[in-house]
């Protein structure tokens, strides 16, 4: 049988993307904007077919898009019409999405790219009885996988026992304005907070937070929450707490006014109890406003306290409004922080990223490999020297690694 990928792939690389709709109106949230940014990928030697397995829409259409995109990614890889298959996934259904078209790319020796973007893998996945465990871990076995953060790694590589040179880390991208906006001398402060508005993204507390602050400094402070979510509650909690005058929640904001925001606001709010790594966060730097986070999933590798924004603890609405009114407070803070986050976020920018991506699919494409020929994860389990099978690894390029526990 002739290896696949012996000979390097020529004309353009098809990557097939399986994940989330790309950003739009059926399709929010930050993985939807990753695999928009992935779809609109500059280099003409990569051609991206983007199959969406998940729409934000009624349970009906959810579980239509999701068989549609499942049978059409599987049927894609069999015809031979991928030369990488690259998986967005989350967690709960989405492991089971992107199941089968894994499975047809073992099958048939197409490289895959497991791409992380779940803010409690690990939680969901401790959650499960074991003999789910063990069949989620054979489901997502693959040549690559891409986690958001440092801190991320072990806890992947560790419940789905790969091996660390599998696990690769590759922060999320963000394109960078023409303009910060960065205003010293607005009348009133205006901080915002965008995506998922609940408890899990700290909605209650930032509203906790403004109820505590001084009138004096709130008289100086305006704060809008936007997004989808508990937009119902949220606002009911703004009301019951009489903020009516302070804090406005609006809906979920297409890219065009979520940046007409962005333009006008000076401090970016998200108290977040869970995360992976926000690409409101990372749009929020760009735009060079100052950020009052918490340190949860991976958005210590975007912050650091006091020099491109303010750390606050999960579930602490205290420390919010003690940020809070610093920045609102003092205005040399809150430029420098501004623009030391713009500078920040330039690491993060499109262009570093996309060469990332493009080095790891065209080693992947151009590695021999026959049909079957797939990682199997680590296991416990001791096999005799006499028994074991000797191969020959070929090194997949890095992105960026680190060691995870044995």
């Amino acid at each position: 049988m002739t290896p696949i990928g012996s000979t390097p792939v020529t004309g353009p690389l098809r990557v097939l993307v399986v994940g989330p709709a790309p950003a739009g109106a059926t399709s929010r949230g930050g993985m939807a904007t990753v695999v928009a940014l992935m779809a609109a990928h500059p280099d003409e030697r990569i051609r991206i077919t983007v199959v969406p397995t998940f729409v934000d829409r009624s349970v009906w259409w959810r579980l239509v898009v999701g068989v549609r995109g499942m049978l059409r990614s599987t049927w894609l890889v069999l015809r031979g019409e991928a030369d990488v298959v690259h998986v967005h996934l989350a967690h709960g259904g989405s492991v089971i999405r992107k199941a089968l078209p894994l499975w047809a790319a073992r099958r048939t020796g197409v490289p895959t790219v497991v791409h992380a973007h779940s803010y409690d893998f690990g939680g969901w996945f401790d959650r499960q009885p074991r003999p789910v465990r063990a069949v989620v871990r054979r489901m997502l076995v693959a040549d690559q996988w891409l986690v958001l953060g440092n801190r991320q790694v072990a806890e992947y590589a560790t419940r789905l026992r790969l091996t660390s040179s599998r696990v690769s880390v590759l922060h999320n991208a963000v394109p960078m304005p023409d303009a910060p906006s960065i205003r010293s001398g607005a009348a009133r402060v205006h901080a915002v907070a965008l995506g998922r508005l609940g408890a899990r993204k700290g909605s209650y507390d930032l509203i906790a937070a403004v109820a505590e602050l001084d009138a004096a400094v709130r008289s100086g402070l305006r704060v809008t929450l936007a997004g989808d979510g508990e937009v119902d509650e949220v606002r009911a909690a703004v009301a019951r707490a009489g903020l009516g005058d302070t804090i406005d929640v609006l809906s979920w904001l297409d890219p065009a006014s979520r940046d007409e925001l962005l333009r006008d606001a000076d401090i970016f709010v998200l108290p977040s109890r869970h995360e992976g790594l926000p690409m409101a966060l990372l749009e929020a730097m760009a735009f060079g406003l100052a950020p009052v986070t918490t340190m949860v999933g991976s958005i210590g590798d975007a912050i650091s306290d006091r020099v491109d924004g303010l750390v606050v603890q999960p579930g602490c609405p205290n420390q919010i409004a003690e940020a809070l009114k610093a920045l609102v407070t003092d205005g040399d803070l809150r430029v420098r922080l501004g623009s030391a986050a713009r500078d920040r976020a330039r690491d993060f920018g499109l262009d570093r990223w996309y060469q990332q991506l493009t080095r790891l699919w065209t080693g992947l494409a151009n590695r021999p490999r026959l049909p079957g020929d797939f990682p199997v994860q680590t296991s416990t389990r001791k096999i005799p020297q006499e028994c074991a099978m000797r191969r020959v690894a070929t090194p997949v390029p890095a992105i960026r690694r680190k060691e995870a526990p044995r």
